[in-house]
Parts: C-alpha cells; sequence; structure tokens
C-alpha cells in the first residue's frame, strides 16, 4: 500500500477461482477491497491494482462434474 495526502494505492497478488467471470470478480474484489480498507483506515482509496497469479479450478484436482 502507498500512501499520500489521505489517499492510499493498494496492489495485490490473487489466486482466482475458475471458471468463473473474470472481469466481474477483479472488479468486485477491487471494490469489497477498497471499501473495506477506506472503512479501517479512513484513507481515501483510489485504486486498487491487481496481479492474477493463477486460476485455481473450483473443486479441485479430484473434482467430479
Amino acid at each position: 500500500m502507498t500512501t499520500y495526502d489521505e489517499r492510499a494505492q493498494l496492489a495485490l497478488s490473487v489466486d482466482l477461482p475458475y471458471p468463473a467471470d473474470i472481469g466481474v470478480t477483479c472488479r468486485q474484489l477491487q471494490r469489497e477491497v477498497a471499501e473495506e480498507v477506506a472503512r479501517l483506515t479512513g484513507l481515501d482509496v483510489r485504486d486498487v491494482t491487481l496481479t492474477i497469479r493463477r486460476l485455481a479450478t473450483i473443486g479441485g484436482p479430484g473434482r467430479v462434474q
């Protein structure tokens, strides 16, 4: 997290579930993280940058379809 003049910029590295709508999932995660950090710190969160490390299959390796 970088802060400047009561504003914060966040950078997160995450694993996301697959299959999923990646765009919707990322926007929702960015919004929820920004809201929670703002609530906890009182900072204005201007930017939440996500790096997707990997897509994790829902149910793990032995899942049954």
